[in-house]
């Protein structure tokens, strides 16, 4: 490997990691460290995964319906919708570059869904969340638009060196 590649992995995985963190600040840790602490001393230890089964969304689109009605403001809107979405764009253009199992559209969609499911899971199974559907289809919506941004550039990459 030379040397500019070298950089340029250190360069992804960096970024990948930077967007992991990011991700995992904004959909787990929202509130402030010391929330946590309290949460964690002293409710957690009454928490049960049923309760968050009740305020779990299984409903596909129940969500970004309500999202698009008059009932929610739509800066909310755009902010959780647009969120969910953009914020999992870099990892459809980031995986397929450090990886190349994920230069697969079907591998990719998994990954991307896994890993919302998992950041969605651990909000139901710790309580400091909302297990929501909605957000594995906007999440994973948001990982295929970034991989069809890198197929993209890709194959007019690939097409202007041809000419």
């Amino acid at each position: 490997m030379n040397g500019d590649n070298k950089v340029t992995r250190i360069l992804l995985w960096a970024a990948l990691v930077f967007c992991l963190l990011v991700l995992t600040k904004y959909i787990l840790f929202k509130k402030t460290p010391g929330y946590y602490k309290h949460y964690f001393a002293h409710e957690y230890k009454n928490y049960k995964v049923s309760d968050g089964w009740e305020h779990a969304n299984l409903h596909p689109f129940f969500t970004i319906r309500l999202f698009s009605s008059k009932r929610v403001s739509t800066e909310y809107s755009y902010w959780n919708i647009g969120g969910n979405i953009v914020g999992f764009i870099p990892l459809g253009i980031l995986l397929p570059l450090l990886f190349p199992l994920f230069k697969n559209f079907l591998k990719l969609t998994g990954a991307v869904f896994l890993l919302s499911l998992l950041f969605e899971s651990t909000q139901l199974f710790t309580g400091i969340g909302v297990f929501d559907v909605d957000d594995l289809i906007l999440n994973t919506s948001g990982g295929i638009a970034g991989y069809l941004i890198y197929a993209a550039t890709r194959w007019m990459f690939f097409r202007l060196n041809r000419e």
